[in-house]
């Protein structure tokens, strides 16, 4: 297995993921989705929760299909109009509430993330082209998948074997309109996700979405492939730290690094090969520290609405 790519103040600490498959999980753990919604544990991680073939083959027909491309060859040019600038943020719906901040030059960096699927961050400020969008992601999805072993299912069934007494499905409005069920994300160059946290209630401020109305906010990502580079790989530090207001200020200045130091919080590196699958909370800050691999970072990714008592857990992209 190959060291992570370092984290500034990463240090060991007893905060630990929990690992296992879904079964061995639960048994070990009462209420798993619990344990992560109130930071009792960073992470729950299932080793070879997919086939590491299936990785393999699911890369290649998205190379294939021209959705993604391989980093030896020339970037195609409809992907470099879709890549999305490291840093982007959207927040809310109207114009003056969208905070897009200024986009590394692709070209010259190498950074590129490219998106397959529906994005409510990225799509979530006009909800008449979301839902449009979404439509075309699950149509899209049917085609892509077919014959391969099916990764959003590996994420939504494992989901509901951890929660016991809730059903994981694609996040739908009460007219019936679905977002899309999963974004397969590939990370070109040094892309690198700063300290921070992901929440549609707490940051992004969605109110008009069903997915506002839930308590907590996990992540679930499958690693399809790793970036790697000598004995490197990128790779998720959690840090044990759920966002409160006065933590913006450190993130907004590039100072969570010196914040976590002087108040002894620690952080758990969540180290995973392709075919891993793990699920942890987004109000804990996180971050991915950027790796130049050969081969880009490629994920399957999905947000987690979870209520306690609810009898759905609403997924979305």
């Amino acid at each position: 297995m190959n060291q992570p790519a370092q984290s500034p103040i990463h240090h060991e600490s007893s905060w630990r993921p929990i690992e296992g498959n879904a079964q061995e999980i639960v048994t070990a753990l009462d209420r798993p989705l619990e344990r992560i919604a109130h930071g009792e544990v960073p992470a729950l991680v299932l080793r070879k929760a997919y086939p590491r073939a299936s990785c393999a083959a699911l890369v290649s027909r998205l190379i294939d299909r021209e959705l993604l491309y391989d980093p030896s060859q020339p970037v195609p040019e409809h992907l470099r109009e879709q890549s999305i600038p490291e840093g982007y943020v959207r927040l809310g719906l109207s114009d003056e509430s969208t905070r897009d901040l200024p986009p590394a030059d692709a070209t010259a960096t190498g950074k590129r993330r490219i998106d397959i699927g529906t994005s409510l961050g990225y799509r979530g400020s006009n909800p008449e082209e979301f839902f449009a969008h979404s439509a075309e992601t699950h149509a899209l999805f049917g085609s892509l998948l077919e014959g391969l072993d099916d990764p959003v299912e590996t994420i939504y069934s494992n989901l509901s074997r951890l929660s016991t007494d809730a059903r994981a499905v694609t996040a739908y409005e009460p007219d019936g309109r679905r977002y899309g069920p999963a974004i397969f994300r590939a990370h070109y160059g040094d892309y690198s996700y700063h300290p921070h946290f992901d929440s549609v209630r707490l940051r992004e401020k969605r109110e008009s979405y069903a997915v506002h109305r839930f308590e907590h906010q996990f992540a679930g990502v499958l690693v399809l492939q790793n970036a790697e580079r000598d004995d490197k790989s990128a790779q998720c530090t959690i840090h044990r730290q759920l966002w409160e207001p006065e933590i913006d200020t450190h993130l907004e200045a590039g100072t969570f690094h010196q914040y976590a130091k002087e108040n002894s919080i620690e952080s758990c590196r969540v180290v995973l090969e392709p075919g891993d699958l793990y699920f942890f909370n987004t109000r804990a800050i996180h971050e991915v520290p950027g790796l130049a691999g050969d081969l880009p970072r490629i994920v399957l990714a999905t947000f987690i609405g979870y209520s306690t008592g609810d009898p759905e857990i609403f997924v979305w992209s």
